[in-house]
């Protein structure tokens, strides 16, 4: 029999934190709301950031990644996005398969696009020119003995391959369209906001009801022994 009591008394307990719960409502709504406009404001007020991110896609591997990395293809695609880091300047860093940058003040995405061409430029051109250069000096400088080796043959190769890519159009990088978007961070703001807000909303509608019944209790209480020290 106890033990159908209490699980009449929990069933009721249960009721009871829903439906204190509906109630209340409205009032969690307001702290739900007021919480998410505070947080939107401090996101506002703050400053907030931006996540500049373009795809990139490395084309041509220059003579000396090739010869620092041999067949290693992974680090080639490593030294060209290195070079192309250092020359974007700081703030730069590689985020999988695109360069990111964070920053609060965002250029406009044609200087970003112009930014990139001539830094490709510089690129393709620095590959071409040390292509050259490097075909020359196996050529006017190295005698019989050296250029029938297999090292010597393979940096001519590479070298006039990139020549004649460069002189076909190819350049060293192919970057993808750039995107400008808040930071995560922003909705990560205005979503914690919320959920504190509703978490708190919460809290002070249950603590509310709990005190209300704890007063309704004592009353009763009250009432019942006067009724007692009268009889």
């Amino acid at each position: 029999m106890s033990e159908v009591r209490q699980a009449y008394d929990d069933e009721i307990d249960l009721f009871d934190f829903f439906e204190a719960l509906w109630d209340g409502k409205w009032l969690i709504a307001a702290f739900v709301s007021l919480a998410t406009v505070v947080g939107f404001s401090y996101s506002k007020v703050g400053q907030p950031k931006y996540e500049v991110s373009v795809p990139l896609k490395v084309e041509l591997y220059s003579v000396s990644s090739q010869q620092i990395c041999g067949p290693n293809i992974k680090c080639m695609k490593n030294e060209a996005r290195n070079s192309v880091i250092s020359l974007l300047g700081e703030g730069w860093e590689e985020d999988g398969p695109e360069l990111s940058l964070t920053t609060r003040n965002p250029l406009d995405v044609n200087k970003y696009e112009e930014k990139l061409v001539h830094l490709n430029d510089l690129l393709t051109a620095g590959a071409y020119d040390e292509a050259q250069n490097e075909l020359a000096l196996i050529q006017t400088e190295l005698d019989d003995a050296f250029l029938s080796t297999e090292v010597v043959a393979t940096n001519m190769l590479n070298a006039k391959r990139i020549i004649r890519l460069v002189d076909g159009g190819q350049k060293i990088i192919s970057f993808g369209s750039i995107s400008i978007e808040p930071s995560p961070k922003f909705s990560l703001i205005i979503t914690l906001s919320a959920l504190f807000g509703g978490m708190f909303g919460v809290t002070f509608v249950l603590v509310r009801n709990a005190v209300r019944k704890r007063k309704q209790q004592l009353s009763e209480a009250w009432e019942r022994g006067s009724k007692s020290s009268a009889l």
